[in-house]
């Protein structure tokens, strides 16, 4: 009987996280319809919470920013260095 308590606990979880998950959809449908304004293109609320959106300010900003050579150069001498590494672990694990 000592893992009732545990058992009941994780049960707990495992029925309310999915629970939880339907009724804030349940509730962004019922409720939320028709508000999430021209910026969502008609997902609503829940389907702009990350997937790697983060707004009209950091659109275009990697082409903003200006490349230093040198860095440049130093990475690509990392990433040789790191495709001889990883061909060396290969070829050992390989034999």
């Amino acid at each position: 009987m000592e893992w009732a308590l545990p058992a009941g606990l994780i049960g707990l979880l495992v029925l309310a996280c999915p629970l939880m998950m339907l009724g804030m959809m349940a509730f962004g449908w019922l409720f939320m319809r028709g508000r999430s304004g021209s910026g969502h293109s008609g997902h609503g609320m829940m389907m702009c919470m990350g997937h790697g959106q983060h707004g009209a300010n950091h659109q275009g900003r990697q082409a903003a920013e200006p490349t230093n050579p040198q860095l440049v150069e130093e990475l690509k001498v990392e990433r040789q260095r790191l495709d001889a590494l990883i061909a060396r672990a290969e070829g050992e694990s390989g034999k």
